[in-house]
């Protein structure tokens, strides 16, 4: 499932939001992409949560999309394809930002041969503060002039150096009223991490957020089990409960009462996805609901979690 990221839960995601909005208003979510590769999910998860038309009334709950990608490359093929895509007043919706995330900021040094296989080689790290004007116009655009971009090859002997950013640091400067892209304590409703291992750095990071609980749903790539294992740990502490995701169903992973001893033993590296949400809330009640509608035991089984 490692490739299907949040389009393969979009729709659980739009439902979710439709539910809730009968009771708590239509604010507007705001979506985090980190690692948007050529934009296949930011055009997806647009579409996703479009408003419908349902009983008369437009329905749907209105969000801010922040697309992160540090390929300077790939940067520039994700802006051409959201600009081919989608529509003027689509795009209004849509942040799009040439960098990084990790746990530290400053910058970071990576192999960038042009497409989703770059690698993490180097890093120079300095403290950054806000985001400003001037820095998030050079960040929001691409690069290469002239469609430059268009007649380069795959190369993996290219590196790129690129800002990098805590998700605690991004978030707060767009927030600002310098920038104004979000408004203070909105809803993250879902942040999708993609990025080659760099996962678990992105996810520590982000202390404030998650301290707050501002951050509804997360998704990571699975990559090892001790890679699991961390962000599973990491997140409880939060008071956060993770899952990997399967075609059917979602694996509770709670390294205190839902860890699986053979995982520890089991070293050859593999690749999917997995799922973390706040402990007990609504959402992630729903969400498995959801998920095992078609399995009777599975589906009455989440009180047991």
């Amino acid at each position: 499932m490692g490739c299907n990221d949040l389009q393969f839960l979009g729709p659980y995601f739009r439902s979710i939001l439709d539910r809730r909005g009968w009771s708590k208003g239509r604010a507007r979510k705001v979506v985090i992409d980190v690692g948007a590769n050529t934009g296949d999910d930011a055009v997806s998860i647009i579409k996703t949560f479009q408003p419908i038309l349902q009983m008369c009334h437009m329905f749907s709950s209105p969000i801010k999309l922040i697309s992160v990608e540090p390929s300077p490359k790939v940067f520039c093929e994700m802006d051409d394809l959201v600009t081919t895509k989608l529509t003027e007043e689509d795009r209004t919706d849509i942040v799009r930002l040439n960098v990084a995330l990790s746990d530290k900021t400053g910058h970071l040094i990576f192999q960038d041969p042009g497409n989703e296989g770059g690698q993490l080689i180097g890093s120079n790290f300095t403290d950054l503060s806000e985001m400003t004007p001037d820095e998030y116009s050079q960040f929001s655009q691409c690069k290469y002039a002239d469609d430059q971009f268009r007649n380069m090859t795959v190369d993996g002997s290219r590196t790129s150096t690129v800002p990098t950013y805590t998700l605690d640091l991004l978030i707060s400067s767009l927030e600002d009223p310098t920038l104004g892209k979000i408004s203070p304590n909105e809803e993250i409703f879902v942040v999708k991490i993609d990025t080659e291992g760099h996962d678990y750095s992105v996810l520590l990071g982000a202390k404030d957020l998650l301290q707050h609980k501002r951050i509804t749903f997360i998704i990571f790539e699975v990559w090892a089990n001790a890679n699991v294992k961390l962000v599973a740990q990491h997140m409880a502490q939060y008071d956060y409960q993770c899952f990997l995701l399967t075609k059917d169903v979602l694996v509770p992973v709670h390294v205190d009462d839902w860890w699986y001893p053979h995982m520890d033993n089991f070293t050859r590296n593999w690749w999917g996805n997995g799922l973390c949400g706040v402990k007990g809330s609504d959402n992630i009640m729903m969400l498995w609901r959801m998920y095992h509608s078609d399995n009777l035991k599975l589906l009455n089984s989440y009180i047991l979690l």
